[in-house]
């Protein structure tokens, strides 16, 4: 990996729809918050485990970005977005 790929690859990246409208609405790029997961993130975290980051954004709603262990797929969410993948166990 050169210095150009950061700290860790993200692999693939999903914005997920929550996440969208949150950085619309605060008029904040994707790319400066991926930037910082990246490249801000501590190097004992993005040597062996999931690389998480949170990023409150200037409206106050909170951004997680989350890279898994394997480096291929990286996704960008909100509380929001993690409760519509919840499916609720009394169902």
């Amino acid at each position: 990996m050169n210095s150009s790929e950061g700290k860790f690859s993200l692999g693939a990246i999903d914005i997920m729809p929550a996440a969208q409208r949150a950085l619309q609405e605060a008029d904040q790029p994707a790319a400066a918050y991926l930037y910082r997961h990246q490249y801000e993130s501590p190097d004992e975290q993005t040597e062996t485990d999931s690389v998480v980051s949170l990023f409150h954004l200037p409206t106050g709603a909170l951004l997680v970005i989350i890279t898994d262990k394997e480096r291929v797929h990286t996704v960008v969410m909100t509380a929001a977005d993690a409760k519509l993948k919840e499916t609720p166990d009394d169902v």
